[in-house]
């Protein structure tokens, strides 16, 4: 186990991919903490495969959004090649979610979160091709943080994509995660573009907005023919809180077609906006209009009818004695 890599002081061992290892550390130059893969040998070692990555990253390192999780540096030490990454606190998107739905004006914030990250990376012609709800980090300050931008080929879950399409067998729990999130292109095998990114955001907001997945079956091969075949439910059949306009903007990021599907992700997120406005303005006047006035039991209406019966009676009673007394 190695300390240092180049200016890197490692920390400690905080999990394994398709790439290889990976560890949190410490940047000793810039005084900040950062997260550092190191490639497995079986890529160094191949010169094609290294050439390829070192290609893809060097694309990832031009993405510059808050959205992104950013690629610092591409290095190599000690016959280690490795990549440094921005470190990203928080929880992953799926255990925040964790089969709820999350309330619809947050879950609407996130989408747009990814849907501007991915619009500022489409420009640069990258495309992510494994957005999943594991591929998210929500921070401390509830900001989505997409990971792995533009390195899907060399991640467990893009493999796992390529293996996993129409695939016969069962499958691992690896794959179920991992296709459920897939465009019908991908399923099939098939070469798509950037409107493959809006597929997968489409899926991971009906998970927000649901808590459920709007594709399912018994093996990965089945989830994949429902994502080819089945038309998506409208999210606010399972969760009547969803409005109807959030409805119709999930409905056309999971068309079949790609040509049906949005153009682009700057319209998707300018319609997310749109419906995060309308919520806010449902919510404002809601407020204004305050709670409904209170209601009062028939019995406690009779019960102080009765009472003042009673007390007019007793006066009219005490008057009638002290006249009678005064005669």
């Amino acid at each position: 186990m190695f300390e240092t890599l180049g200016q890197y002081k490692i920390l400690d061992r905080i999990g394994a991919g398709g790439m290889g290892e990976l560890f949190r550390a410490r940047d000793t130059r810039l005084g900040r903490t950062v997260a550092v893969k190191v490639i497995a040998a079986e890529v160094v070692n191949d010169t094609a495969r290294r050439e390829r990555l070192l290609e893809d990253a060097r694309a990832t390192m031009a993405l510059s959004h808050p959205a992104i999780a950013t690629l610092y540096e591409v290095g190599e030490d000690q016959g280690q090649l490795f990549l440094a990454f921005e470190y990203v606190p928080g929880t992953t998107l799926n255990t925040v979610v964790a089969g709820r739905p999350l309330n619809t004006r947050r879950a609407i914030d996130f989408a747009v979160q990814i849907a501007d990250a991915f619009a500022d990376a489409h420009a640069e012609g990258v495309v992510h091709r494994d957005l999943k709800p594991s591929n998210i980090i929500i921070t401390p300050k509830d900001k989505a943080k997409i990971l792995d931008f533009g390195l899907a080929t060399w991640t467990a879950g893009g493999a796992e994509r390529e293996r996993a399409a129409l695939d016969t067998t069962a499958g691992t729990p690896a794959a179920f995660g991992t296709v459920a999130y897939m465009s019908p292109e991908q399923a099939l095998g098939e070469k798509g573009d950037h409107r493959t990114d809006i597929f997968s955001l489409g899926t991971v907001l009906f998970e927000m907005l649901t808590g459920k997945l709007p594709f399912t079956g018994a093996t990965p091969s089945a989830v994949a023919l429902q994502i080819i075949q089945a038309p998506a439910p409208a999210p606010s059949s399972l969760n009547p809180a969803v409005p109807p306009e959030a409805d119709a903007i999930v409905a056309r990021a999971l068309a079949k077609s790609l040509d049906q599907r949005y153009e682009s992700a700057v319209t998707l997120a300018a319609e997310l906006r749109s419906v995060a406005a309308i919520l806010d303005v449902r919510s404002e006047v809601n407020e204004a209009a305050g709670p409904p006035p209170a209601v009062r039991p028939q019995g406690s209406q009779s019960a102080g009818g009765l009472i003042v019966l009673l007390l007019l009676a007793a006066v009219l009673g005490a008057v009638i004695v002290w006249w009678m007394l005064s005669r």
